[in-house]
């Protein structure tokens, strides 16, 4: 595509207003986020529905999350090549195309496929808002990514209500991927009002990303976007099995445990944009790690509902603002071709959200879930070290 009509479609804008671009872009981080949430909604539901085991179901996993770990430097490449706002609304459309044939899903093997494609379509518009929000906000980049990520939280927050909404009237799991599909459509109508950030004129090499990677600084910040993402899809994943299958409680109140949880995610994260403005991220992120390790390790032990959320709740409270402070520092150790380096950040991220929850369900048929998350504080444990 030619530099000059490239950046005519991505200049092009109906609305001038950074609050209004800050806004639509983080809409984009709240349908990924409400379409992950979602996931854990629905495995119980798809595991009475095709009359699978827990770990079986677990699958789901590394079908949405293992393409991610490639996909998303092609997504971070081509927003970085041709621009974030044309890059977005394709992938956009293309999301809700997909949410839209899983309705129509008839068979376990074809909602994989689904989940595999709908995987690659999520994380790379979350990427592409995470870059977004980066370049257009140059100072106190820890506080707007906070924001942003408050939007996605909000999406997983609300994705188990409509849910519990959905499924009392439907009794179909799918229809709420239709609802998916809505919800990308008006959010690509606002997408394309919005100004993004000015495409770089220069050449994007994929050579960018062996340079990161040999920054040690980089790496370690990686390692820990690997670990904190894992165990919080973890517990975001597998909260309404594990309330309903350990602790035999109602899928209604499940799923609003779920969105308890997000809910915590989500004042995490605005608390920490505030303290962002004061203190440095990595000092923020360092006095988190040791937080979460403690809380997660502790709950091993308790074995009573309002204990374990409580735990989780306050897990989710200091887990919050991690990965928006990880991409804020990220921007300090290397401050160029920002969609590339996000891209990098989330492909690590990837791994660690499709290996632990994947874990986690194959242990599950053997140790209550709460007890096999709990074991993830080790990995917090060796990033102090």
């Amino acid at each position: 595509m030619p530099f000059l009509l490239k950046n005519k479609i991505n200049d092009s804008c109906l609305v001038k207003s950074k609050g209004y671009s800050l806004i639509s872009i983080s809409l984009c981080k709240f349908l990924y986020g409400f379409y992950t949430a979602s996931i854990g909604s629905m495995l119980v539901p798809i595991g009475a529905a095709f009359n699978i085991s827990i770990k079986i179901q677990s699958f789901i996993f590394p079908f949405n999350y293992f393409g991610q770990i490639v996909i998303i430097f092609f997504a971070g490449y081509f927003a970085d090549k041709l621009g974030k706002k044309v890059v977005h609304l394709v992938l956009l459309v293309a999301l809700g195309l997909f949410a839209l044939s899983f309705n129509y899903a008839n068979n376990y093997f074809l909602i994989l496929i689904l989940f595999f494609f709908m995987g690659l379509l999520g994380i790379s518009i979350n990427t592409i808002a995470d870059a977004a929000v980066s370049d257009s906000f140059k100072e106190k980049k820890g506080f707007f990514l906070n924001i942003a990520h408050i939007f996605f939280g909000l999406g997983a927050m609300t994705a188990p209500v409509v849910f519990n909404k959905v499924f009392s009237a439907t009794k179909d799991f799918r229809t709420i991927y239709f609802i998916l599909f809505v919800v990308s459509f008006l959010i690509t109508v606002l997408v394309s009002l919005a100004n993004y950030p000015t495409v770089n004129e220069g050449k994007i090499k994929p050579r960018i990303i062996i340079d990161l990677l040999k920054n040690k600084k980089f790496i370690y910040l990686c390692i820990f976007a690997l670990l904190s993402s894992g165990t919080m899809h973890s517990i975001s994943g597998w909260i309404p099995t594990l309330f309903q299958k350990n602790l035999n409680l109602t899928q209604q109140i499940s799923n609003y445990s779920l969105s308890i949880f997000w809910l915590s995610i989500v004042i995490g994260r605005t608390v920490t944009a505030f303290l962002s403005r004061k203190y440095k991220e990595i000092l923020l992120l360092k006095v988190m790690n040791a937080l979460m390790f403690l809380v997660l390790a502790f709950s091993f032990f308790p074995g009573s509902y309002v204990l374990i959320l409580a735990d989780y709740i306050v897990f989710g409270f200091l887990i919050g603002g991690t990965f928006p402070l990880i991409i804020a520092y990220s921007a300090e150790i290397s401050p160029e071709y920002s969609s590339t380096r996000i891209a990098t950040i989330f492909s690590f991220t990837a791994i660690g959200m499709f290996t632990v929850p994947t874990i986690v369900g194959m242990l599950a048929e053997y140790f209550p879930i709460y007890k096999v998350i709990s074991f993830s504080a080790v990995s917090f444990l060796v990033y102090i070290y």
